[in-house]
């Protein structure tokens, strides 16, 4: 029932033990079998989440060796940066992404979102905008793209 608020702490409780479960079973794995890309992958992003950035990162780069995980260790690492507000390094890591995509896939218009997000929070507007309207000309209803590109015709 909403606003019954045992019933929303008791979730937000269940939430957190269940986050904790992942989160130690991906360090148990990752630490039985270290050679695994999805492993790391997977550790990686729940550290992320966690915000223990710098953790994460070390499990990107690792994970990134991998061609069936690069992609997304690509993205994380990006995201990793831009959380440290390392925008340079973000931006390289995702427009290195975007160079190994090819057609537009719900992976790249991910990758072309983050791309933009970081450029912009750099100041580089129109670059940024460019992204998005890579998107927006695939799916108009990805995320928030619509309105930042009416945002930025509305001008």
């Amino acid at each position: 029932m909403p606003g019954d608020r045992a019933a929303e702490t008791a979730l937000l409780t269940a939430r957190g033990e269940a986050a904790a479960w992942r989160l130690g079973a991906a360090q148990a794995w990752v630490e039985r079998y270290p050679n695994d890309p999805a492993a790391r992958q997977e550790f990686g992003e729940l550290l992320r989440e966690r915000g223990e950035v710098e953790a994460a990162i070390a499990q990107f780069q690792a994970a990134m060796k991998s061609p069936a995980t690069r992609i997304a260790a690509l993205v994380g690492l990006g995201r990793c940066f831009a959380t440290k507000q390392l925008f340079d390094l973000a931006v390289a890591q995702l427009s290195t992404a975007k160079a190994e995509l090819g057609a537009m896939t719900e992976q790249k218009k991910e990758v072309l979102y983050e791309l933009g997000t970081a450029l912009e929070a750099m100041g580089r507007r129109e670059e940024a905008m460019a992204e998005f309207k890579a998107i927006y000309s695939e799916d108009i209803g990805f995320r928030d793209v619509l309105a930042k590109v009416n945002g930025y015709y509305g001008r």
